[in-house]
């Protein structure tokens, strides 16, 4: 019986995943874990370990790194408290420190329960008693001894024990610098047997009285004896340190037992902080993978984009990505192409994913990848041939395919490397096709590798197959898997380029038929046009990414155009803001002094400096494209383009002061000589405009005062003082004439009569009113005064 599950993690190199996965484990619980995971078989279980590796994800890029680290593994030591074993300090002071670290863990993620949901619940079984660890750190100092401020009596004790050392040593010095002994003291110095203080005596006066007799030295020479002035003091010293033990031992079994009693809820506590930290190996093998969280679905699908096959990454091998893809409408997939081309590790790739998803681990692939779970995998990968089981390669694969038949369903992926090989080409083609066509029929999904033309052809015939081929690119394998073509062997050329004698292989094609050299031919000529494709494509792609790359920084530019443009334009509107206040300023001194002396002369002058200003005030011309020159001897009827309007019409009249009359389609219109476009007769001298004449006043008929009022035309007196209010007329006559307004309305409402009689009586004196009168009814009555400029 061949068990196929331990077969199928050896063909895949699980064990290198689980040891690397071991690796980035922070506690040694944790990497135990790592080491003998379990795979879950449903999607929940998938699903949830992919949230928590989510969310620590989410964390570590927060710089929130998880505080796991300090748990250690004291799951002997609370297993032999709970079965009455009394624990020794340095085991219950490692306990404290333990549990300390779970509780700091179970705070760590309580505090984040909303950022980390899943995390959290990872922690809930993490309980750690309150009075336990309050006894346990408690009870030692930071040398790691039993707190004297703990158990007083521990302290008395060690006083008590100090103080005989003292007496017994100073007591021994005197014997040894004193006369009594000199002439029997074999040294000067103070030793212990058996914890006893002694002298080393001549062995000649080991019956002198001296004290009692502890030992002897090798040599017989000397004696080793407890002088009889400290006997007394060296009973007492034991009688204290056995006492002393007493009570350390009493301590320590108290405490161990109060370990034993909370050694359930410990050991759960210790499972979940290896939970968690089985979550930041995942983590941590999937960063160091560049893996991906793929999408879960429910539906038997494996959708890799550009997938990396993880052991050979993890060994430093720039593995060249591949899209490889499994679903209920193409659920098998045939692999063809040369030896050493790639096949294999595309299957493998395919399998790993698989058990990667199971596991909760990041895949090495792109975004946009799906994995849905498949409670069991399947995979045959290399020889089963064996001398003690008395297999051939044939009987190997059977009784591979036999299991695979026997476990074909839904939910179950099959990678069959080489199927039905070691055979008669007819039959194991024939065979492999029944195998295929069955384990699909049932449900499953499939990928295998094959140089069987038969199954080639089979594959390309029926929906429910796709052809994927790896090729040789310049003679070299490409390792890139080509869906939808069919790869050949290239048996010729893989034995050339491994060094097989060149006759022996011309001799092999020379023994081929004429058909088979003719297909042959035929379809390496179509595998180079097709690799010229392939690179043309990969050219084009190439190109494609430059075109991209450069768009990009002209978009760029044109951005940044864009953004000076406008600071241009807002620094340019200030300055014309700016040069329009200055301007305003100058007008109204020129109207001023016109308003202090109103002559001909000055209204001329004044007029003349307010255009001045017009000019002045005006923003500069955008930059443009030169005109052609204006006409040269131009008659009635020729035809002309006026510049300013884009339209051509016939000349109707010869220039007259710069203006020249222009039939535009039927609409007559006077136009500047410069406007015209098409000759190159310069432009006549304009005649000088005779100066303006002043408007004799009150010229204009009260009655004749008509017009429409709108806000522009309008001045709201109402709520103004009356200083205001007269001091408000001359500007507004002066916008009206701005404005090229005739009519302008003031409004001042009747309220005391005051406000009107002041504005009524302030009008004949403002410069430029023609003419006044109250408004009448339809004007909006006698609350508006009508002005006329």
């Amino acid at each position: 019986m061949v068990d196929l599950d331990a077969r199928t993690r050896d063909t895949l190199d699980w064990a290198a995943v689980l040891t690397r996965l071991a690796h980035h484990a922070r506690t040694t619980r944790g990497a135990a874990a790592a080491t003998g995971l379990l795979l879950v078989a449903d999607r929940a279980a998938a699903k949830a370990h992919y949230e928590a590796v989510a969310e620590l994800i989410a964390l570590e890029e927060d710089d929130q790194r998880l505080p796991i680290g300090a748990i250690t593994d004291i799951a002997d030591a609370v297993e032999r408290a709970a079965t009455g074993r009394v624990l020794e300090a340095p085991e219950l002071i490692a306990t404290g420190r333990c549990l300390r670290a779970l509780e700091d863990l179970r705070i760590w993620l309580t505090a984040r329960e909303a950022d980390a949901p899943r995390l959290f619940a990872l922690a809930t079984p993490i309980e750690v008693d309150p009075e336990l660890l309050q006894r346990l750190e408690s009870s030692f100092d930071e040398r790691g001894e039993l707190s004297e401020r703990t158990y007083p009596e521990l302290g008395e004790l060690r006083r008590r024990i100090r103080s005989l050392q003292s007496k017994v040593q100073a007591t021994l010095d005197t014997l040894v610098k004193g006369d009594a002994l000199a002439g029997v003291l074999q040294d000067r110095f103070v030793t212990q047997r058996g914890d006893r203080y002694v002298l080393p005596i001549k062995a000649e006066a080991k019956r002198a009285g001296l004290g009692i007799v502890h030992d002897t030295s090798n040599s017989g020479e000397t004696v080793y004896i407890e002088p009889a002035e400290v006997v007394e003091l060296n009973n007492a010293l034991r009688l204290a340190e056995a006492a002393l033990r007493r009570e350390i031992a009493r301590i320590l079994r108290a405490l161990s037992q109060l370990v034993g009693r909370f050694a359930a809820p410990i050991a759960a506590s210790l499972d979940a902080a290896a939970a968690i930290d089985l979550t930041c190996a995942r983590v941590g093998l999937g960063r160091e993978l560049r893996g991906v969280i793929p999408t879960l679905g429910a539906g038997g699908v494996l959708h890799l984009v550009q997938a990396r096959h993880p052991v050979l990454s993890l060994r430093g091998i720039e593995v060249v990505p591949n899209d490889l893809s499994l679903d209920g409408e193409t659920p098998g997939m045939v692999l063809s192409g040369p030896n050493t081309g790639g096949k294999t590790v595309a299957l493998k790739t395919l399998g790993l994913a698989a058990l990667f998803c199971r596991a909760g681990i990041p895949f090495p692939a792109a975004e946009g990848s799906r994995v849905d779970v498949f409670p069991d995998v399947i995979a045959d990968i290399g020889d089963l041939q064996t001398v003690e089981g008395d297999l051939s390669t044939f009987s190997g694969h059977v009784l591979v395919l036999k299991e695979v038949l026997r476990r074909a369903r839904p939910g179950v992926l099959v990678l069959l490397d080489e199927v039905a090989v070691g055979t008669d080409p007819a039959q194991g083609g024939a065979l492999a096709r029944a195998v295929l066509e069955v384990v699909v029929e049932a449900g499953a999904r499939l990928a295998v590798t094959t140089h069987y033309t038969e199954l080639k052809a089979f594959a390309t015939t029926d929906p429910r197959f796709v052809n994927a081929a790896v090729h040789l690119e310049d003679g070299q394998p490409a390792y890139r898997v080509q869906r939808d073509t069919v790869g050949l062997s290239h048996a010729f050329s893989t034995a050339r380029r491994l060094g097989l004698d060149p006759t022996v292989v011309d001799r092999a094609e020379g023994f081929l038929s004429a058909e088979a050299q003719a297909l042959g031919g035929l379809l390496e000529q179509l595998e180079r046009e097709r690799q010229a494709g392939e690179r043309l494509r990969r050219d084009l792609e190439r190109q494609r990414a430059e075109l991209d790359a450069r768009q990009a920084q002209v978009d760029d530019a044109w951005r940044k155009i864009r953004g000076r443009t406008r600071e241009i334009a807002q620094a340019e509107a200030q300055a014309t803001l700016d040069r329009l206040a200055r301007v305003e300023d100058e007008v109204k001194a020129v109207i001023a002094a016109l308003q202090a002396r109103p002559d001909l002369a000055r209204a001329g002058r004044s007029l003349q400096a307010i255009r001045a200003l017009k000019e002045e005030a005006a923003p500069p011309p955008a930059p443009s494209l030169p005109k052609p020159p204006p006409p040269r001897a131009l008659q009635v009827g020729d035809r002309v383009r006026v510049h300013s309007l884009g339209k051509v019409g016939r000349v109707i009249s010869l220039p007259r002061k710069g203006l020249v009359e222009v039939d535009l389609g039927g609409l007559h219109t006077r136009v500047k000589l410069r406007d015209l476009v098409g000759m190159t007769q310069p432009e006549p001298e304009p005649e000088p405009a005779p100066p303006p004449q002043a408007p004799p006043r009150a010229s204009l008929d009260p009655a004749d005062l008509s017009g429409v009022r709108i806000p522009s035309n309008t001045l709201d007196l109402r709520g103004k003082r009356v200083e205001e209010a007269v001091d408000a007329l001359e500007p507004f006559v002066d916008q009206l004439i701005r404005r090229q307004l005739e009519v302008g309305f003031v409004l001042h409402g009747h309220g005391t009569g005051a406000l009107k009689r002041a504005v009524r009586e302030a009008l004949p004196g403002v410069t430029l009113v023609r003419a006044w009168r109250p408004a009448n009814e339809n004007e909006g009555g006698d609350a508006f005064t009508i002005v006329g400029v």
